[in-house]
């Protein structure tokens, strides 16, 4: 299972691919939202506000891979809502400029979190985590292999918010009802679902650090925003409490073939 020199540059690349594979909708713009700085910032209801205004990535989040992207909130946020999620080009996103409400998950073609912490989708809403304001940066990952979404507050997660979205092609959504409400869209990459990304969601960071220390080139896999966001919970209170010093890992053949290198014979 030893990659080729160019599949393992392709994958390299992906992992380096631009801070920004989508921006929002310009073609979308209404008086209720302005954009500007390339269309990464947004303004709701420049002057003040009459209902519920939204934005909408330029492009579908494609399947098969991993999508991550991150939400400055610039301003103070309060009001009836300000939300961030996904939703299908079907979601009834474009019906409350009028009304003011909790738009992202009102209908089943739209999934949102919003700022006071729930989740909402079809019309229900739960309690999910922690409320979100003001300098807070607000992570959204989808994998669109196995249909997962999750979310993060200054890159910490918040757990699985909704599942079973394989077989939707979704688009990156934010709405508020508040007046001069300004976000900045800080980064938006993706990565394909695969071994190697499969890999990093279960490696412990100090598997993570071993593998960096004595396979420099594997730096791309264990250095980027991929390797910090796939990593799953630990089912304890202390992590450490679980790992191995560094110097006493043993990588098996099957996490030499994750990664893609050759296994050194040792006679």
């Amino acid at each position: 299972m030893d990659l080729t020199t160019n599949e393992h540059l392709e994958i390299k690349n992906d992992f380096h691919s631009s801070n920004h594979e989508w921006t929002w909708d310009e073609k979308l713009s209404t008086s209720s939202i302005k954009l500007s700085d390339n269309n990464l910032n947004v303004i709701f209801h420049p002057i003040y506000s009459t209902g519920t205004a939204v934005a909408k990535g330029n492009k579908p989040l494609e399947k098969g891979r991993h999508h991550f992207w991150e939400i400055l909130m610039i301003t103070h946020i309060y009001g009836t809502d300000v939300m961030v999620g996904v939703g299908t080009a079907n979601a009834k996103i474009y019906d409350a400029s009028d009304n003011f409400c909790a738009l992202l998950g009102r209908d089943q073609e739209s999934w949102g979190f919003s700022y006071k912490g729930y989740l909402q989708h079809d019309g229900k809403t739960c309690k999910y985590g922690t409320s979100f304001g003001q300098d807070n940066l607000v992570g959204i990952h989808l994998d669109t292999w196995i249909g997962t979404l999750q979310f993060f507050i200054n890159r910490k997660p918040l757990g699985m918010a909704f599942t079973k979205l394989n077989n939707f092609t979704l688009y990156p959504l934010v709405s508020s009802t508040m007046a001069q409400c300004v976000m900045k869209l800080t980064y938006s990459c993706s990565t394909p679902a695969s071994l190697q990304t499969t890999c990093l969601a279960v490696l412990s960071p100090s598997q993570k650090a071993h593998l960096s220390k004595n396979f420099p080139g594997l730096r791309y896999l264990t250095q980027n925003i991929f390797a910090d966001i796939l990593q799953k919970s630990i089912d304890c209170d202390n992590e450490d409490d679980f790992e191995f010093p560094a110097e006493y890992i043993i990588l098996d053949d099957f996490d030499y073939a994750l990664v893609g290198i050759k296994k050194k014979k040792h006679f």
